[in-house]
């Protein structure tokens, strides 16, 4: 009877308790499993506060908790300007494009990007590039979980892979059942169980060091080597030119990638107008930004307060950094759960099952909207309605079973090699489609399958030949070297020709349209665009 009062015995039956409460929950919200439209969009409007927070949750567990911590730890200066950049995303997508979002309405990415197009090869060439981008950042968000499976003391690979199955298989029962709807509800939990811990673990980390934010810095210099690189740039990707440009590559990709992804876009545009999308853009970079100043803190209190032997085993992405501060300022040791661990075990499962919920949302819509035969936006007839419910469902448990079969077979590959290609996927493939398709003028679809076709192999295969899979200690393939291209990142080659494809092509498409109609366009005069078209007799 007593090994039931164990601390550690009641921490995993309170925590299996909060697993059951996520099920419940994800039944309770769960829409009508006859409309295959609810399954993917949440039926009614939210309000501001709820869509802001969802946004911030749907940024925050690649760009804020989950992998950014760990650039900070071990790496210091270089990781604190990719938090900023995190939080610096959302921003720049309420200036930039949120206002213009609730004008192309749809259910997916590519019905936004094409809506001004037949249903045919060019929206299945951006599904394609949709999946490019959420499949490898699915991947990501479920390898913590063999992380985690260490810290509580199993640490063989059939115990950790076993583990990523058997949580993964409850992430995705509970994806299927509550749709769209209940990953929101998660969404929000997310957000607000960190903005509740954050700040609270930030002060305990202060406290520590008497609130001596200076005292902070030195002590973790000092556990990271002293040599002075720490509290400089340089640290994650090495000095010199190659590394100042990796940095600026990487930070570029976070920048323009976090707050850009598909399923963040497509949420935005379901506001009912421009006015309320950027407010729910601008509630979602507030809390952003909050915790990203809490983040900073807790990045250096884990280089000061956590072994330097255990950080390098994680590798400078590592996914439970923030659960080895917890047992740190619990004082217990690994294999124990304190009461700052349990709380920290939950928000992590409810981040990785809110994170992969949506992505499994948005991969399946592209699946079944982008990819699939059928055609418009809109809800099909009432007898196809149960066919529509049963392919969205299939779909997703395709792709998820997919993508935890390959989590569990890559336990050890740093988390980096999945972020850079779904962030540089979507800053040169997704982000320049969608900018030309928001313009005044549609995308033709040339330019969105020459697009596709030419920057994603070029980020392909600069990947393959960069360090990020051979020739490095945390490289997919460390034992062996065959990288010819020097930066982690080919978004410095791939972007720009990203966007010089779509202004090519849309310019070209332009200027065939105008002399076709033998129209003469004018330049701009007294601030307005003024075609005047003469016809020739």
């Amino acid at each position: 009877m007593s090994d039931f009062l164990e601390p550690r015995f009641l921490a995993m039956s309170l925590f299996m308790l909060f697993i059951a409460a996520c099920l419940f929950l994800a039944m309770w919200v769960s829409p009508d499993l006859r409309s295959g439209d609810g399954f993917f969009r949440e039926g009614k409007q939210l309000g501001t506060v709820p869509t802001g927070l969802a946004v911030a949750s749907e940024v925050m567990p690649t760009a804020a908790v989950l992998y950014l911590l760990g650039t900070v730890a071990l790496s210091g200066v270089d990781g604190v300007i990719l938090l900023l950049c995190a939080a610096a995303s959302p921003v720049l997508m309420r200036r930039w494009l949120a206002g213009r979002l609730p004008a192309a309405r749809g259910r997916t990415f590519g019905e936004m990007v094409t809506r001004h197009l037949p249903h045919g090869p060019a929206k299945r060439w951006v599904g394609a590039a949709c999946l490019v981008a959420v499949v490898p950042l699915l991947i990501g968000q479920l390898q913590p979980l063999s992380h985690a499976a260490q810290l509580i003391g199993l640490s063989d690979p059939f115990s950790r892979r076993l583990v990523v199955v058997l949580a993964g298989g409850l992430i995705l029962a509970c994806a299927a059942i509550g749709a769209a709807r209940g990953a929101t509800m998660h969404q929000i939990g997310t957000a607000a169980s960190f903005l509740l811990v954050a700040p609270v673990m930030a002060v305990m980390v202060l406290l520590r060091f008497d609130g001596d934010i200076g005292a902070l810095l030195e002590t973790a210099e000092r556990q990271q080597g002293g040599t002075g690189a720490y509290l400089g740039i340089g640290g994650l990707f090495g000095g010199g030119i190659a590394g100042h440009l990796d940095l600026i590559a990487y930070a570029s990709c976070v920048l323009l990638g976090a707050a850009f992804l598909p399923h963040i876009v497509v949420r935005l545009a379901g506001a009912p107008d421009a006015r309320s999308a950027r407010k729910a853009a601008g509630v979602g970079a507030a809390a952003l930004c909050f915790l990203v100043t809490t983040a900073v803190f807790l990045g250096f209190g884990i280089a000061a307060l956590v072994g330097r032997e255990e950080l390098a085993q994680e590798g400078p992405f590592g996914g439970v950094n923030l659960a080895l501060l917890a047992t740190a300022l619990d004082g217990s040791e690994t294999g124990d759960v304190g009461k700052l661990m349990f709380f920290i075990m939950c928000s992590i499962f409810l981040t990785i099952l809110a994170s992969a919920s949506v992505l499994l949302l948005s991969g399946s819509a592209s699946i079944v909207h982008d990819l699939g035969r059928g055609g418009g936006a809109e809800v099909q007839p009432d007898a196809r309605r149960d066919g529509g419910a049963v392919r969205a469902r299939l779909a997703m448990v395709g792709l998820g079973v997919f993508s935890i079969l390959i989590a569990a077979l890559t336990i050890d590959v740093s988390p980096q090699f999945w972020l850079v290609l779904a962030y540089t996927e979507t800053v040169s493939t997704l982000l320049p489609l969608l900018v030309f398709s928001l313009g005044k003028r549609s995308i033709p679809a040339a330019a969105i399958k020459y697009c596709v076709l030419v920057t994603t192999v070029i980020n392909l295969v600069l990947i393959v030949f960069s360090p990020l899979v051979s020739g490095t200690t945390h490289a997919v393939f460390p034992y062996a070297d065959w990288s010819m291209w020097p930066l982690t990142s080919p978004s410095i080659l791939s972007v720009p020709t990203g966007f010089l494809i779509c202004w090519a092509f849309t310019r070209r498409a332009r200027a065939d349209k105008d002399a076709a109609r033998g129209g003469l366009v004018v330049p701009e005069q007294s601030g307005k665009s003024n075609d005047v078209r003469t016809q020739v007799r």
